[in-house]
C-alpha cells in the first residue's frame, strides 16, 4: 500500500525536492548569522522568531531524511517523525526565562541537530555543503555573541 493512501499517514505525502533541501541547508546559516546582531541590539522578540525560523529549517530537513516534503497545512507532526527526532526538536523549545542565554543554547542545540542530518541529506541528494554561508555565520557568532562556543559537534 502507497503512503498517499494508507491510513496511518493522514496527508498526502511527497517525496522532498532537492533544490528545496539545498535552500534550506544555505538558508539555516543565513538566519543563524542575524542572531549576533539582535541579541547585541536586545531584541528578544525578534531573537525568539529566528531560533523559531531555524527549528522550522531542522524539521523540514529532519521530514527530508525521512524522504517527506512537510506536508502543507497538516494537522499532523508527530506521526511523521521518529521518537527521537520529536524528542531532540523538543528539547530546543526550552528556555527557561527571555534572554540571551536561552536563544543561544536552543540555536547551539539546533546546530548540532543540524550537522548531524546535513551531511547526509547532501551525500543522499548529491547536494553541496553551504560551507561558505556556515563559515560567514560563525564568524559573526563568535565575534557578535559573547559566550558563543569555540566548536560545536554533533558526536
Amino acid at each position: 500500500m502507497n503512503k498517499t493512501t494508507d491510513r496511518r499517514w493522514p496527508d498526502p505525502l511527497e517525496a522532498p525536492d532537492p533544490a528545496r533541501v539545498q535552500q534550506t541547508l544555505e538558508e539555516f546559516w543565513k538566519i543563524l548569522a542575524w542572531l549576533p546582531d539582535l541579541l547585541a541590539r536586545d531584541e528578544q522578540l525578534l531573537a525568539a522568531e529566528t531560533i523559531y525560523a531555524l527549528r522550522a529549517l531542522v524539521l523540514e530537513l529532519m521530514l527530508a531524511l525521512n524522504g517527506i516534503r512537510r506536508p502543507a497545512a497538516s494537522a499532523y507532526l508527530n506521526i511523521y517523525l521518529s521518537e527521537r527526532q520529536r524528542v531532540a526538536l523538543e528539547q530546543t523549545l526550552v528556555a527557561p526565562r527571555v534572554g540571551n542565554e536561552s536563544w543561544i543554547g536552543q540555536a547551539v542545540a539546533l546546530v548540532v541537530i543540524y550537522r548531524w542530518y546535513a551531511p547526509q541529506l547532501v551525500e543522499r541528494h548529491r547536494l553541496t555543503y553551504p560551507q561558505a554561508q556556515e563559515e560567514e555565520a560563525w564568524r559573526a557568532l563568535r565575534d557578535g555573541v559573547p559566550g558563543w562556543p569555540a566548536h560545536i559537534t554533533s558526536e
